[in-house]
């Protein structure tokens, strides 16, 4: 008989920011003494899209079809690849197949959401909350709770305090729509997904460590809130039910935006026709490389000398102060496998923690600061385990999530799943 799992998902929340924020977070400490609490490495690109994707299906990127946030057509036009792109089967179906009634609540990469044996409420990239939900019968309960997709990034640039409201506002939301799930709707898996926090440290992270900061108490009042709503989940639970908590990737402050289009465009490997296009549909023929958002390169021709002369071009890009930018560029084959190889990108760069890859073709300056204050890191996502002692070498992935939540559901593990399971 499979045994009920919980799992909370805290987008982009550090290790090192939760293991340091202890004392002021009693819940957290309280419930880290049940399990193992340990710091996990994310996928590369270190972005949400990829990163929940490859947690929700077990595979890698050239698997499961999601390599970023923002893709291109056959014609090479924008798109943004949703839920419909996964080329590989994702946990709620799986699950349903096995006959488990799941609820998913705010996961990125659910939208649009699919009838299952359950709940689907979708999360960012959903616009319409009408359009976000199955079955269809629970939109009314959340208009009534007011419930809110995501908090509105753009508002952050001119409404900090605004903004901050509607992080409060969007947890409490989630909050009161879990208590009424947990009430009233039976389950065997459940997991709830936490944006705000992403969305606090992108925004907010320089006031995390300064307590004359303008917007210190607001940083860490967000994280009180979610401290007192765990204090309260972990209560209303099942006696015997498994609890996971986890990140999908880590934080740190940013030093530079780094925009990748100008770099290529300064070095030669990218000509547009007249000023910047509105995407690469008409790349000119000239054009030996572009760029997407988080470090992905793509070489039209796939020339091999382009790829190493590229490669060598991004390892020796110093910023202004001459500090190296690149920690390491990846071919695609080093770290990717599978039937949708082909359409990943050729070069991969990591970058060095405080530089953040951009890809705007607008940008006219290589190095530009913003409004922005945090960036992803790969190596300090958070995974605790509550009751089991997780193996802590080779270091856990976020691609080793989907078996080990099998292995705590109590069922085999699928084949084709990747990782390898913790507990």
């Amino acid at each position: 008989m499979p045994r009920k799992l919980f799992v909370l998902s805290l987008d982009g929340t550090p290790y090192t920011l939760l293991h340091d924020a202890l004392e002021r977070l009693p819940n957290f400490k309280k419930l880290f003494t049940q399990g193992s609490f340990v710091q996990m490495d994310s996928v590369i690109p270190t972005i949400s899209s990829v990163a929940w994707a490859t947690f929700a299906t077990g595979v890698n990127p050239a698997q499961h079809n999601i390599f970023g946030f923002v893709d291109l057509d056959p014609h090479r036009r924008f798109v943004i690849p949703n839920a419909r792109d996964l080329s590989a089967r994702p946990l709620w179906r799986r699950l349903t197949e096995l006959g488990l009634r799941s609820i998913w609540v705010n996961l990125p990469i659910t939208y649009p959401p699919e009838p299952i044996n359950g709940i689907m409420i979708s999360g960012f990239l959903c616009t319409q909350l009408d359009e976000g939900v199955y079955p269809r019968e629970l939109l009314p309960l959340l208009l009534r709770l007011n419930y809110m997709i995501d908090a509105d990034p753009q508002r952050a640039y001119t409404d900090p305090k605004g903004f901050l409201d509607e992080l409060r506002r969007a947890l409490e939301g989630r909050r009161q729509l879990t208590s009424y799930l947990l009430e009233q709707e039976p389950w065997d898996f459940f997991l709830l997904h936490i944006m705000e926090t992403d969305r606090l440290h992108h925004f907010f992270w320089e006031a995390k460590d300064d307590p004359s900061h303008l917007y210190y108490q607001d940083f860490w009042g967000l994280y009180i809130e979610l401290d007192r709503f765990i204090g309260e989940l972990v209560a209303r639970l099942p006696q015997d039910c498994e609890f996971v908590m986890l990140s999908d990737h880590g934080f740190c402050q940013i030093t530079y935006e780094v925009e990748l289009n100008v770099f290529l465009r300064e070095r030669g490997f990218l000509r547009f026709y007249n000023g910047a296009p509105a995407d690469f549909s008409e790349l000119h023929p000239m054009s030996r490389a572009f760029g997407l958002i988080p470090g992905r390169l793509y070489i039209p021709d796939d020339s091999e000398q382009t790829r190493t002369e590229l490669m060598t071009a991004l390892r020796e890009l110093r910023d202004p102060q001459g500090r190296p930018v690149i920690a390491r560029v990846y071919r695609r084959e080093e770290i990717y496998s599978g039937a949708q190889l082909a359409r990943a990108p050729h070069l991969i760069a990591v970058p060095h923690n405080g530089f953040d890859l951009k890809a705007r073709l607008s940008a006219q300056k290589l190095f530009t600061k913003s409004s922005l204050q945090g960036m992803h890191t790969f190596d300090d996502a958070f995974l605790f385990v509550r009751g089991h002692r997780i193996q802590p070498q080779p270091k856990p992935r976020l691609l080793d999530l989907a078996p080990t939540l099998y292995t705590l559901l109590g069922l085999p593990i699928p084949e084709e799943f990747e990782g390898r399971h913790l507990v």
